[in-house]
């Protein structure tokens, strides 16, 4: 049994400024056939999952392409063409195969198309032909639509936020594919899209009403006749159509049962629709709180919501920071926190580990993540910015590459840590380690995230806060201008119903 796997991954926030074209891709992950397994072999990611799935279930997994980059702007035409015409080439050259395993996330949208996952996956299918099966991975914070629906034979999404079973969903499409090509299982997916969202602060799968959620999902995945169940959050930072909240429920060939489950889990979610909107406190609220908080042995973690870089921020918002130095935060390790500023870097570089600089830091991309804030410090450290996370992680990644970095002590008490590439947030403490830099010794941690770093911050922090500060991952949903969703959609229409 042959099974190709191949992945076309990203979150794409459409009213992030910097577009992603091929070069983004090229140069943060770009593998092609036994990278995929040198790559992902021994992390915790979905393609770790498809490795799994094919001992388990004993099946020959092909590798083929797959590429990722960290959420950023709407896709470049030029990129998405010339990466789908290459997965596609792939294909039919390597063909014929028994199914295929896909990597996608599900809140990918080009210049053309608004649903790049749904084409994509139209694109593989009419590859491979109707008759053999497509199985398709999904982040939680994927808008599902009725194309994906089309074109595959099933769509499997995670589970938790933080993303920490990628592995364990790429075992049941694993599983799922396998039965579908030996003719045990004919999957009938029934989709229900409801119309609300859920705010990035309320997605967090661990408590609260969305753990609720999950455990509704839990109930109807424990029924006889059920192959698979999901939720998918939608990501409110892409205005497409479907961007919003909706379920998937699979079924063994019985379109009643999986209408009915589908539109039972729907409803329930309907129904805490007022307890999933934001209620995050100010910057001022938040820094306030950190700097008034009682000793403790461990530090108080602030979520900069406005720049998730997880949801497309640009990585060096300085509000937070702006806002701890007006508070008069200060005093030996008093501030940990990380900016994107290649100049600030080369500045580092050029003065030399040791050195005492004076230079502004942050705010390079646009003046809505605020302006650049001068400090003084010493020049801890210079590194490549490259670094392995061996445990279980946001999307279980293991190597990450932020580029060249600095760490710059500041008079104020502060440690920033100046990076040359975007990345994905603060989703590993490594990032800080293999800096000889310990986040558990500092009083205030910022973190450039809303949900992905609380798998790595949860377990040494006193509290976490999520900040709402300014920014194009904003909590304050009011403060994008939407053309193209859904009408009405609550909470934005709050007389919306659901019929």
């Amino acid at each position: 049994m042959r099974i190709a796997a191949l992945g076309f991954l990203h979150e794409t926030n459409t009213f992030q400024s910097v577009k992603t074209d091929y070069a983004s891709f090229e140069n943060f992950e770009f593998l092609r056939g036994k990278q995929m397994a040198e790559r992902h072999a021994t992390a915790n990611s979905t393609l770790t999952g498809y490795f799994q799935g094919a001992s388990m279930y004993e099946f020959d997994l092909v590798p083929l392409l797959f590429t990722f980059t960290g959420p950023t702007g709407t896709i470049t035409k030029d990129a998405f063409d010339r990466i789908t015409a290459e997965m596609i080439d792939m294909l039919k050259k390597g063909g014929p195969w028994d199914g295929v395993l896909l990597a996608q996330h599900g809140a990918a949208v080009t210049e053309e198309h608004p649903d790049m996952d749904g084409e994509v996956a139209l694109r593989v299918k009419q590859a491979v032909g109707v008759n053999t099966p497509v199985v398709m991975t999904f982040d939680l914070h994927s808008n599902i639509t009725q194309k994906q629906i089309a074109n595959t034979e099933s769509i499997v999404v995670y589970r938790t936020n933080p993303h920490l079973d990628p592995v364990e969903r790429a075992v049941e499409a694993s599983e799922i594919l396998v039965k579908t090509i030996r003719g045990e299982v004919k999957p009938y997916q029934n989709l229900v899209q409801v119309p609300m969202i859920i705010n990035i602060v309320k997605q967090p799968t661990s408590f609260g009403p969305m753990k609720e959620i999950m455990d509704d999902v839990a109930e109807v995945v424990s029924k006889r006749g059920v192959l698979s169940a999901s939720c998918g959050q939608g990501f409110p930072y892409a205005d497409v159509e479907q961007m919003g909240i909706s379920f998937l429920v699979i079924t063994d060939d019985d379109p009643d049962l999986a209408a009915q489950q589908a539109d039972w889990l729907a409803r329930r979610a309907w129904d805490r629709r007022a307890e999933l909107q934001n209620d995050s406190p100010s910057m001022t609220e938040a820094v306030e709180r950190a700097v008034t908080a009682p000793a403790s042995e461990k530090p108080t973690v602030i979520m900069d919501v406005g720049d998730n870089v997880g949801g497309g921020g640009t990585a060096d918002s300085t509000h937070l920071l702006a806002e701890a130095k007006r508070q008069g935060m200060k005093g030996e390790r008093s501030l940990l926190m990380s900016l994107f500023d290649p100049a600030a870097v080369q500045a580092c570089v050029k003065a030399g580990v040791r050195s005492t600089v004076t230079i502004k830091v942050g705010a390079g991309t646009d003046e809505l993540h605020g302006r650049p804030v001068e400090v003084t410090g010493y020049v801890r450290a210079i590194t490549d910015g490259k670094f392995e996370e061996p445990k279980p992680t946001h999307g279980g990644f293991r190597f990450f590459d932020y580029g060249p970095s600095a760490a710059l002590d500041t008079t104020d008490g502060y440690t920033l840590v100046l990076h040359t590439e975007r990345g994905i947030g603060n989703m590993s403490r490594q990032q800080y380690y293999f800096m000889g830099i310990f986040p558990e010794q500092y009083r205030t941690i910022v973190c450039k995230g809303t949900v992905s770093p609380r798998a790595a911050y949860e377990p040494i922090a006193r509290e976490i806060i999520a900040a709402n500060t300014p920014g194009v991952t904003s909590a304050d949903m009011s403060s994008f201008n939407y053309v193209n969703r859904r009408k009405p959609l609550y909470p934005f229409e709050p007389d919306a119903v659901f019929d």
